[in-house]
């Protein structure tokens, strides 16, 4: 679906188009607030056909990728995370830290949520199975490069100088393939095999150098916690929701061991189709994971499940499954997962673990006003004037507790003559609402909350101007100079909060900050008026000529009774020019 300028808004799949299209044109109570606010935007419908299913789910989310766009649940943050990449079409492959996963005939693992822990890793493994990590071109022989640090400290087998042949490198490289794809019982049989065949033929070094690497091994599995009996490998999902943003909580559980968990935000998220939400997480986190577990534990049933977990196999490439348990072991992890996904969305909402979520002052803002969506945009107005000339207003923007100085706007007063700040308001709120309406890309962002710097008779001629127009209801407040009182539509009282309140300090500094900005307008205009002079009506005399004219004489008075000859003697001043000055004063 695509806007009037040809952006794309919303991009979705079906087996039968006509009736998916259909659904977006119900009534308005059949459908949700955030389908009842895209469908105001839409434009024009596109499609493409696919062959199968699993092509529509590919491209779906290829194309909600590319396009972002604004009305599809999106994973907050396309931060790429990190991957250790194991180079298996060298004949010497190496191992080191990626974090674009590629399908360029290597092995990825991951990802990983933090690249410390990343590093961390790629050090216990070199540890325990002695694998390169330079970046030298090696042949399968011939190899004449002198060794490095780690090859004297056990840490590489030195291939860069021929110190180990391909076959034995190559059992090195399978083992730290099968301890990163979490098979490590398989790493240890081998490992135990082989220590035991090695003193069989009374080689006891070899024997004493695999009883060490299997002891690494060992103690390296030993701290790993959250053990079960089970080897499986899963991945367990818990969702939780506030307003419309989502926080998506996944255990990693791979050999039967919880190894490591991670986090996202959903964007958009609509508390009554979670399930709408969960499948396009399960879409878009799968489509570039380079490895997929038997098991996908989920809190609840969701959309297209069969076609999910038939493209999940086909990725795969063993039957992988999509379990919503009801009691046991499972179900203890996912009510795990689905209790760290609160935690993590009340932290966020205190700005305590989301460095870059919200303002906390929005949060009370948004529960003292009794609103339902987060006050993600917050628009304040001011009117300055001095007498009746020069009078503007202006418009400056929150978005997300920080101000957005490109969304800043302003207005010349145009209607209204003498001190009428009321109709003032109500000008610039109509000329606002009438470019939003008219699609003018500077103002089709819609507010959350509207803040009118003034009292009771500004926030009335305000929200008669907002009830006028065609728009959604958008909320308005004012806040008064004397005592700092918040008037709210509808409330007589007025909300006074304390001197000291987050939330006060963030409505005046907004409040502050749209004062200023007009008044910084309306003195550009005053001193445009000041500085024009009757030399501007003078052909041929342009801001050059007339500083120097007066700079020489000094004032307008001097210039219309000097002489010709005195006008000559002005530098840059021709004959003509001189004649045209002593003509018009």
């Amino acid at each position: 679906m695509k806007a009037s300028d040809g952006a794309v808004i919303y991009v979705g799949k079906a087996i039968r188009l006509r009736t998916r299209v259909r659904s977006y044109f119900g009534r308005e109570k059949s459908t949700s607030a955030l389908t009842s606010q895209m469908m105001r935007y839409v434009t024009e419908v596109d499609y493409i056909v696919t062959e199968t299913e699993v092509e529509a789910l590919l491209l779906e989310n290829n194309l909600i990728k590319a396009h972002q766009p604004r009305y599809n649940v999106k994973l907050k943050d396309d931060k790429r995370y990190p991957y250790l990449r194991v180079t298996v079409n060298e004949p010497f492959p190496r191992i080191h830290i990626t974090r674009k996963a590629e399908n360029d005939g290597t092995r990825y693992f991951g990802p990983f949520v933090h690249a410390r822990s990343t590093r961390q890793t790629l050090k216990q493994l070199t540890k325990l199975f002695p694998i390169r990590t330079c970046t030298l071109p090696l042949a399968e022989v011939r190899n004449k490069y002198r060794v490095c640090l780690d090859y004297h400290i056990g840490r590489c087998p030195g291939p860069c100088a021929d110190k180990i042949d391909v076959p034995d490198y190559d059992e090195i490289v399978q083992k730290v393939c099968q301890f990163l794809s979490g098979n490590t019982n398989a790493v240890v049989k081998e490992l135990t095999e082989q220590m035991q065949a090695a003193a069989e033929a009374l080689d006891f070094e070899t024997a004493a150098k695999y009883r060490d690497t299997l002891k690494d091994v060992q103690q390296a599995i030993t701290t790993q916690n959250m053990d079960s009996v089970s080897a499986a490998d899963e991945d367990v999902i818990g969702i939780a929701v506030r307003t419309d943003i989502a926080c998506v909580q996944l255990l990693r559980v791979r050999d039967g061991k919880l190894l490591e968990r991670e986090h996202y935000y959903l964007n958009d998220a609509d508390p009554e189709s979670l399930a709408t939400a969960l499948s396009a997480f399960i879409s878009q986190y799968y489509q570039n994971a380079v490895f997929v577990p038997k098991t996908v534990v989920l809190p609840m049933q969701i959309e297209s499940m069969e076609l999910i977990e038939n493209w999940l196999s086909e990725k795969q490439g063993n039957r992988v499954g999509l379990h919503v348990p009801k009691a046991g072991r499972l179900r203890k992890l996912q009510i795990l997962a689905t209790k760290n996904a609160e935690i993590l969305l009340t932290q966020r909402e205190q700005n305590v673990v989301y460095s870059s979520g919200v303002e906390p002052a929005l949060v009370e803002l948004q529960e003292l006003l009794g609103l339902k969506h987060p006050l993600r945009r917050i628009e304040a107005y001011d009117i300055s004037n001095l007498g009746d000339r020069f009078a503007v207003g202006s418009m400056v923007v929150l978005e997300d507790g920080k101000p957005a100085s490109a969304e800043y706007r302003r207005f010349k007063i145009r209607s209204v003559e003498g001190q009428d700040d009321f109709a003032m308001m109500q000008e610039i709120i109509t000329r606002r609402f009438r470019r939003a309406l008219a699609d003018d890309e500077k103002f089709n962002k819609l507010p959350d909350l509207m803040l009118i710097d003034g009292g009771k008779g500004q926030l009335s001629a305000a929200q008669a101007e907002a009830a006028s127009s065609q728009l959604p209801d958008i909320p308005l407040i004012a806040l008064a100079k004397r005592i700092e009182e918040i008037f709210v539509p509808g409330k007589s009282e007025p909300i006074v909060l304390r001197e000291d309140n987050p939330t006060l300090h963030m409505i005046q500094r907004l409040r502050d900050e749209a004062h200023r900005f007009a008044v910084t307008y309306h003195r550009r205009l005053r001193q445009k008026s000041l500085s024009a002079s009757v030399l501007d009506e003078i052909p041929n005399v342009g801001p050059r000529r007339k500083q120097a004219l007066l700079q020489h004489f000094g004032s307008i008075e001097a210039i219309r009774e000097a002489s010709l000859d005195g006008l000559l003697s002005v530098k840059g001043i021709p004959r003509s020019v001189a004649e045209n000055i002593r003509k018009h004063l």
